[in-house]
């Protein structure tokens, strides 16, 4: 046994011990003799292996401890399965137009009720869900406490409505010299807004009343007369003090008119009367607002040059050959622009040809959302413009270009013009040199992305058509893509000859447009 001993540990091993001598079965120790329990023969070997061992003691323990070991499993799988969504959201892997592409097929969409919040992968640009301040894309949302906004949006109002008055004045179709002056509320917003101006009218005498419900309307009958409706400025009428009555001239004065007195408007859609003079509406944000001149309801001195170049473009009587109007409001969401639309900036009867379409750009850059939220808002939008004027045409504007480097370096072109992503050494402008309202990264691949879903939308349905500003506002040159700086004002709004530019191809496309309709 002794020779086994130093063959496995050596001699060094049995150092300071006393050597037992082996007797027959017995070991000697100093001078007593002591049995072995066992014969030498049949004492039990140690397990070479102890995975046994330690195989035997897990299942012990899951065993004593099966539901505590239950629920960590679990909750393990639980982290893991976070984790591994978590990394698939970043989109790492295949580059920032990968990351940008848009999964989901919008072009079967026919109503607002078919966008669905649902079928959202991830809210923020940057891959995750709670990072940005975006906005549910598909609520209308105002900015009714910032006072400037408010202002600005009902400036935006009064247009929309002078608009609408200007050309029901100059229709045919209602031969009644005072109907412009007389036409009720109900007519035009299905509801009395007389509150609006708080004095009564906004148009001059309000309280012309027509009962639109009415199947079959007696022109001559108290369905169709002038009188108090309620909401404008109490009338006082004059009393004859002795007999407590009207005067029999001013009774005269009110007698309702009479079928020979005034035409019977044609029969169909109301909304389709007397707009043929009004070529396109542009609703937007601040690059629509440019348009108008104002800046969040202010004048600014770069922006009046836009405003004369917009009027002498989109104004017949100022040398245009369309007629257009405006209605913008800067640092607007496609929410806010809903909002805006759904109370009193598309009045019940405003019906040009074309509604242009340009927002997106502050979803994008200021509330960082990403690109599928910034389509879902977008398609909203169109929807309720197409839910209240079916026969009427949306065009939606590209989102344009946000200028990222000093050189307006937007994409690298791969083979075959393949899209590929700025490198890490092209960095961003500095901070003074961009809105602090905006992020500082590279927006281009999520703009590309939605402008493509855009014009898939545009292209499976009739009504719908997609503008490409970027024939204005991007070139190619040298194997890449660049903003055309000498159009901006800043990074982000065109300055004059970027707008000047940027109408005349409007001007053009629109004119394309209005044909096909006809």
């Amino acid at each position: 046994m002794m020779d086994q001993v130093r063959k496995e540990y050596g001699d060094d091993s049995l150092d300071g011990l006393v050597s037992p001598s082996r007797n027959n079965g017995s070991l000697e120790v100093g001078s007593l003799e002591v049995e072995e329990e066992y014969p030498s023969s049949f004492a039990p070997a140690k397990p070479k292996n102890s995975a046994l061992f330690y195989f035997a003691t897990l299942q012990a323990f899951i065993i004593i401890y099966r539901i505590e070991v239950l629920l960590g499993a679990t909750l393990a799988i639980s982290i893991g399965m976070l984790v591994s969504s978590s990394s698939k959201h970043h989109h790492k892997k295949g580059g920032a137009f990968d990351a940008a592409r848009i999964n989901h097929d919008y072009t079967a969409v026919t109503s607002k009720y078919d966008l669905d919040l649902g079928s959202i992968d991830h809210w923020c640009l940057n891959g995750s869900d709670n990072s940005c301040h975006c906005e549910d894309p598909l609520k209308p949302m105002s900015k009714r406490s910032s006072q400037k906004w408010s202002e600005q949006h009902t400036e935006n109002t009064k247009v929309a409505q002078a608009a609408l008055m200007k050309l029901l004045e100059n229709n045919d179709a209602w031969a009644y010299d005072q109907y412009s002056e007389g036409l009720d509320d109900t007519w035009i917003d299905s509801v009395d807004d007389d509150w609006v101006d708080g004095e009564g009218a906004r148009f001059g005498d309000d309280d012309f009343f027509y009962d639109r419900f009415a199947e079959d309307v007696d022109w001559g009958t108290d369905d169709y007369m002038d009188r108090d409706d309620g909401f404008g400025v109490p009338v006082e009428k004059p009393v004859d003090e002795e007999r407590g009555e009207e005067p029999a001239a001013a009774k005269e004065e009110k007698k309702p008119a009479t079928t020979k007195e005034v035409k019977k408007p044609p029969k169909g859609d109301r909304r389709q009367l007397g707009f043929q003079g009004l070529d396109v509406v542009f609703i937007g944000d601040s690059l629509t607002e440019q348009r108008q001149g104002t800046r969040m309801g202010k004048s600014v001195a770069d922006y009046e040059g836009i405003k004369e170049v917009f009027d002498k473009t989109f104004t017949k009587s100022k040398g245009g050959e369309v007629n257009g109007i405006a209605m913008g409001i800067a640092g607007d969401t496609a929410p806010n622009l809903l909002w805006r639309l759904i109370n009193g900036e598309m009045p019940f009867g405003l019906t040009p040809k074309v509604w242009w379409v340009g927002i997106g750009l502050n979803d994008l850059t200021i509330k960082q959302c990403s690109a599928e939220v910034v389509l879902l808002g977008i398609l909203r939008v169109v929807e309720e413009i197409q839910n209240l004027h079916p026969n009427d045409m949306i065009v939606i504007n590209s989102i344009l270009p946000v200028q990222r480097n000093s050189d307006g370096l937007l994409e690298h072109l791969g083979k075959n013009k393949k899209d590929v992503e700025l490198t890490k050494k092209e960095k961003n402008l500095q901070d003074n040199e961009m809105s602090n309202k905006r992020s500082h990264i590279d927006f281009w691949p999520s703009i590309v992305s939605i402008n493509n879903e855009l014009r898939k939308f545009a292209t499976s349905h009739k009504k719908v058509r997609f503008y490409n500003a970027d024939n204005i506002f991007v070139e190619e040159r040298q194997g890449a893509k660049y903003m055309k700086l000498n159009l901006m004002h800043d990074p982000v709004h065109p300055n004059l000859n970027g707008q000047k530019k940027w109408h005349n191809a409007i001007k053009k496309k629109l004119a394309e447009f209005i044909k096909d309709m006809e």
